[in-house]
């Protein structure tokens, strides 16, 4: 299968014609110091949202703050761990101080190592990946619930195709992704009462941390790494910011009033299956 030549591009406030889908809207998103963090908080302050966005890393979090003010949102921005409970809720009351409420939460944080075979996991592998992921995930939706029942909200989680199609290599990344799932689920059960949506979503697409992985690379490796990412009926690798922030949007707006409990996968068909 051939791929197309992909080119990294910078998204700005110039590329998408705002509808202010989220005008008003108080939205959270971890992670948001580079890759899909990053990106969703650019498409959302440019559709009218105000945000609240933390991550481990200060200087870069800051970038995050700095393009999302120039887009004109009002912007939120904390050095906060997700495996680290005292300084979530730390976070999550402050944007409820600040903003006075919260109607989206988007749980993108997660860490993932190096593909490595199931029996030279370790119990600490597996560790790593339930406290980035999973325990922040259920820690955030839980903060956030008494701010999101007075008048519903949409909560949107992150699986991965390496969980639903078992990827070699990813056994601890792929069952915390599955329990995510699953929890999403339950949750989104649980909380439709309140109006509270609950949604998961795999991606697949290039981010600008991947890029900077390849630009470090010898240029048969970044023919190899792109082509891999180009196996998909598209037959191209996916950008963040073009490909997967639309659907992101689509889940935090009102949009998807309709839409909960559901897994959307943005890979560009690259696991099709019956």
């Amino acid at each position: 299968m051939g791929y197309t030549t992909y080119t990294p591009s910078i998204a700005t406030e110039n590329e998408v014609y705002s509808m202010n889908r989220l005008e008003g809207k108080v939205v959270i998103i971890t992670g948001a110091s580079g890759g899909l963090g990053k990106q969703m908080a650019l498409r959302f302050a440019q559709e009218g949202a105000k945000l609240a966005i933390c991550a481990r890393r200060e200087k870069k979090l800051q970038e995050t703050k700095d393009l999302c003010q120039q887009a004109g949102a009002q912007v939120l921005a904390m050095v906060a761990d997700v495996s680290h409970h005292d300084e979530l809720k730390a976070f999550v009351e402050k944007t409820a101080e600040t903003f006075g409420t919260i109607d989206v939460l988007v749980n993108n944080a997660s860490t993932i190592s190096a593909p490595h075979p199931f029996l030279e996991h370790t119990i600490n592998d597996l560790e790593e990946a339930l406290h980035s992921g999973l325990y922040g995930t259920w820690q955030m939706m839980q903060l956030c619930f008494p701010y999101m029942k007075e008048h519903g909200g949409s909560i949107i989680n992150f699986g991965s195709i390496g969980g639903v199609n078992g990827l070699e290599g990813f056994a601890a990344y792929a069952a915390e992704k599955e329990a995510i799932r699953g929890l999403s689920r339950v949750v989104a059960r649980e909380w439709g009462q309140f109006g509270i949506r609950v949604n998961c979503v795999c991606p697949n697409v290039i981010t600008d941390r991947f890029e900077e992985g390849i630009h470090q690379s010898p240029k048969e490796i970044q023919e190899y790494l792109i082509g891999n990412m180009s196996q998909n009926a598209m037959h191209r690798p996916g950008k963040a910011y073009e490909d997967f922030t639309p659907a992101a949007l689509f889940l935090a707006s009102e949009d998807s009033r309709w839409v909960t409990g559901q897994t959307l996968h943005v890979e560009g068909g690259a696991w099709i299956s019956a």
